[in-house]
């Protein structure tokens, strides 16, 4: 009975430590600036990349052609082929697509309630038209609520070779093909069953395929999705396992990788309405501008992304006083360490960044790694 006593005693103990730890951790982090997370982009170059550009000069070049994986960033790509699909009429945005063939992608607990959200708000803003929505509803889904559901849909009917086109076409020699990484969270528990393996072997198995193989597994698994036996199969592969941290942060690294040089550049494409031919520009801002609702910035357009490891993010804005600025920041974390805190502090650190002099140049200067470098 002691001995029972005494290690209950030392689990309440333990447990108690570990809530204060929580507690302490959880406080600090709450204090953290955009100081901090400037320190950490300095203190971590083998994690982070910045690339930001200051009326058409660049103003910060930090690991800005070191590739990194891109999460739902890359939907910047699908976005332009979206604009320009409807500028050229092959596609019209007005048309209304029933939710079920949105439903099909949609994997339950994949996706932080993006898609949940997207579908609440053209619920409460009446744009669900009897059970059907408008093309271009889904593709303002996909970029700002980030909905993985409405992407892998636009991937089929777009196609993924239309969406790869433009990467060619933007001289973007660093960028990975885009493949539907949505489908991919389903790799594990897909080549379980059909090559009779075990879970860890399913893994073994994923960080041994090259790009290739990866991509051409997720295009098959987008396509039973998109099947009549594709909910049966979500209902069956989407378990508890495929959400283990360790397959996480694998499938994290098997993303579609780019450069923040690269995304920076496409960045100011969009604001700067170069994109060819000219009539996708006014397409394409409509779905990546946000409101603007501070007296700091006339102009503002944006797509993040983020994973178990990565948070990423490519922007652009005009100020009150005619400056342009265009950024794309990278960052991949596998330990998890930092990942919180900074997703929590990312949006005070670019706002200052943007907005304040100062501390722009205070940035530029800490972030010199790669002329001191070269």
């Amino acid at each position: 009975m002691k001995i029972i006593l005494l290690i209950v005693a030392m689990i309440l103990i333990f447990v108690f430590i570990c809530i204060l730890f929580l507690f302490i951790a959880k406080r600090q982090n709450n204090n953290k600036t955009e100081m901090d997370v400037l320190n950490f982009l300095k203190e971590n170059p083998n994690k982070a990349s910045l690339y930001m550009i200051k009326n058409g000069i660049e103003k910060i070049s930090y690991n800005s052609e070191v590739k990194m994986p891109l999460a739902s960033t890359a939907k910047v790509i699908i976005a332009i082929e979206f604009a320009r699909q409807v500028a050229t009429k092959i596609l019209d945005e007005q048309e209304l697509v029933p939710l079920e063939e949105l439903n099909k992608f949609y994997i339950p607990g994949s996706d932080g309630n993006a898609h949940h959200n997207w579908i609440k708000s053209i619920r409460s803003n009446h744009k669900e038209v009897q059970g059907r929505i408008t093309l271009l509803d889904i593709a303002h889904g996909m970029l700002a609520y980030s909905s993985n559901a409405n992407t892998e849909f636009l991937m089929a009917k777009m196609g993924l070779d239309k969406i790869n086109e433009n990467i060619m076409k933007l001289s973007l020699s660093s960028h990975d093909k885009i493949f539907p990484f949505s489908s991919a969270g389903l790799m594990s528990p897909y080549i379980q069953e059909t090559e009779n393996i075990g879970f860890k072997e399913s893994i073994q198995k994923i960080s041994e395929m090259s790009y290739e193989e990866y991509m051409k597994k997720s295009i098959k698994i987008h396509q039973i999705l998109n099947s009549h036996q594709g909910i049966g199969c979500i209902q069956k592969w989407n378990t508890k396992q495929s959400y283990a941290r360790k397959l996480q942060v694998l499938e994290s690294r098997k993303l579609p990788c780019s450069t923040t040089k690269e995304y920076a550049h496409v960045m100011r494409l969009i604001h700067k309405e170069e994109l060819f031919p000219p009539i996708v520009n006014s397409y394409l801002k409509r779905l990546i501008q946000r409101q603007v609702d501070n007296s700091k910035l006339i102009e503002f357009g944006n797509k993040g992304g983020s994973t178990i490891s990565i948070l990423t993010e490519a922007l652009y804005c005009t100020d009150l006083e005619g400056n342009d600025i265009q950024l794309a920041m990278f960052i991949q974390d596998e330990s998890g360490m930092d990942h919180i805190w900074l997703k929590q502090k990312l949006d005070l650190f670019f706002y200052k960044l943007l907005t304040d002099t100062e501390f722009q140049e205070e940035a530029s200067r800490k972030l010199s790694y790669d002329k001191e470098r070269s």
